[in-house]
C-alpha cells in the first residue's frame, strides 16, 4: 500500500495534489486511477509492494526519488510499466494536459 511520506524536503514548494480514485482492494491487490491535472503531484510517497502502470493519456510526468535522482516519463495511451519495491518518490505532471494512469499494487 502507498502512505504519504511525513518528512517531504522543507525547501520543497507544496504543489496541489493529483485525484485519485480507489477502484478496487483486496487482500492482494490494490487498483488506484490517478488524474494529474498540470501542475499537480501526487505528494512524497511509499510503495512497499511492487506494482505496474497502464498509462491512459499523453502527456509527461516528473519523478523525484528520494536520494534526489529526477526521472522523466513521457506517456502514451495504453503503455505499460512495472517497478520493484520498495519505491519512495513524487510524481509531478509537468506537461500542459491532463496525465492518467491506473496503478496495480499486489500486496503479495
Amino acid at each position: 500500500m502507498s502512505i504519504r511520506m511525513n518528512n517531504v524536503k522543507q525547501e520543497e514548494s507544496v504543489r496541489e495534489l493529483a485525484e485519485f480514485t480507489l477502484l478496487f482492494e483486496d487482500n492482494k491487490t490494490k487498483i488506484t486511477s490517478w488524474k494529474f491535472a498540470p501542475g499537480t503531484e501526487t505528494g512524497w510517497h511509499h510503495h512497499n509492494f511492487d506494482y505496474v502502470t497502464i498509462q491512459k493519456s499523453s502527456g509527461r510526468l516528473k519523478l523525484e526519488s528520494e536520494s534526489g535522482e529526477i526521472k522523466y516519463i513521457d506517456y502514451a495511451n495504453d503503455r505499460t510499466a512495472g517497478y520493484s519495491a520498495p519505491i519512495k518518490h513524487n510524481a509531478t505532471n509537468v506537461s500542459d494536459e491532463e496525465v492518467r494512469v491506473i496503478e496495480i499494487e499486489y500486496k503479495v
